[in-house]
């Protein structure tokens, strides 16, 4: 009779537990849903929002010719604060991994005058397709966005520029 209890027992608190995990998971998730990054390829630019809130907003650089950054939907899947390319040999202050080829938001240096070179004058200063930032906004926006945050990398057209503008 009292091992008869006791697995009675053991499948509630089982039964309890799976019951409440999904809902203690799906807040945590939820919460981390309010927070998006969104990439503006043709302007050089990085907002990130909040509740449909402009919380920060960055020059950046992006890829270079062959060696592109892509437009699409991401999310970081991991982060380190200090991190050096296996690939280049570059550090890679406060790193946000989005793909699994090694496509990361990053500190590097020179980002605000190589983003403006990048945007205006020649597509040859731009990153290894990666997004790159002064250290100081890396930094700022790696404390910000947990593992799990959005991402959309967009390449400039009209209507896709109006969906960024429509979070500011």
């Amino acid at each position: 009779m009292k091992r008869f209890n006791i697995g009675i027992i053991f499948l509630a608190a089982i039964i309890i537990c799976f019951g409440w995990a999904p809902t203690v998971l799906a807040k945590g998730k939820a919460a981390g849903t309010h927070k998006k990054i969104l990439v503006n390829i043709e302007r050089q630019m990085l907002i990130a929002v909040q509740a449909n809130k402009l919380v920060f907003e960055y020059d950046v650089v992006t890829g270079r010719p062959n060696k592109e950054t892509h437009p699409g939907n991401f999310t970081i899947t991991r982060k380190f604060k200090d991190y050096t390319s296996k690939t280049y040999g570059s550090p890679m202050p406060y790193t946000m991994f989005f793909t699994k080829d090694g496509k990361a938001i990053h500190g590097t240096q020179w980002a605000t005058v190589r983003s403006y070179l990048h945007a205006y004058i020649t597509e040859s200063v731009g990153s290894q397709g990666c997004v790159g930032l002064s250290e100081e906004d890396a930094k700022e926006l790696f404390n910000w966005a947990p593992i799990g945050t959005p991402i959309l990398i967009l390449e400039g057209n009209t209507h896709e520029n109006a969906r960024l503008n429509a979070y500011k």
